[in-house]
């Protein structure tokens, strides 16, 4: 690799390490990994989200999306259903959501594609190229399959995949995981809130999350069995 190759994967370290530094050097760290620690995040993204008056929902959305270039989804997801309930918790994640993986695919890009290029020039070259081909399809499914938020954002920016098919694979595929989870995180809340005999488990609002969330399990193997069903009828 070159100089300026160099450089950039040192530039990235250092964010890496810095992500690193937040997660476990830090007093915001227990608060991404505890069950104590995420009701603090709640109630502290609760107070900046008030004091932002009619802005909250776009401070809150500027903080997840800042949040999720470096750190897990999970809490952020959490805290947009509990601040926001399910409908707009829903879309205010979603929206962060594809803000951040957008922005994290263009660091991958710049940081990480020449050092990615140089180890795929050799076998791994076929299937780079192939990744640039059905790029769409790739994310698509992978996001479907609720593959790891953060590590497909970077992972897909260091390959040669077009940002156009990135983009759209992210919106297709990942709206039903952020909404699906964000009802059921909203779902949960509610029983926790509300639980006062079993039949408070047998509502609506509360089965319906949990059944979205066993389907979306099934949904890649759904979606593949379908697209061949109509590859085969083109070719008949």
């Amino acid at each position: 690799m070159n100089r300026s190759s160099w450089i950039k994967l040192a530039a990235f370290a250092v964010l890496a390490a810095a992500g690193c530094w937040l997660l476990f050097g830090t007093s915001f760290g227990p608060m991404l990994i505890s069950a104590d620690g995420r009701t603090a995040l709640v109630d502290r993204m609760n107070g900046t989200v008030r004091d932002a008056g009619a802005l909250g929902p776009l401070a809150f959305v500027a903080i997840m999306t800042i949040g999720l270039i470096f750190l897990p989804a999970t809490p952020f997801v959490l805290a947009g259903a509990l601040l926001f309930g399910k409908l707009a918790g829903s879309l205010y994640n979603f929206t962060a959501a594809i803000l951040a993986a957008s922005a994290s695919f263009v660091l991958g890009r710049y940081f990480l594609h020449d050092l990615a290029h140089r180890f795929a020039a050799g076998r791994l070259a076929d299937l780079n190229a192939k990744s640039e081909r059905h790029g769409f399809s790739v994310i698509f499914y992978l996001r479907l399959a609720w593959f790891p938020f953060i590590v497909l954002n970077y992972g897909a920016g260091a390959t040669r995949i077009r940002f156009n098919d990135y983009f759209w694979g992210t919106v297709l595929g990942g709206a039903a995981p952020f909404v699906i989870s964000t009802f059921c995180f909203g779902s949960f809340w509610e029983i926790a809130r509300d639980y006062r005999t079993p039949a408070d488990l047998l509502r609506f609002d509360v089965l319906f999350p949990v059944l979205l969330l066993a389907f979306s399990l099934f949904l890649p193997k759904i979606v593949r069995k379908l697209r061949r069903g109509t590859q085969g009828d083109d070719g008949a």
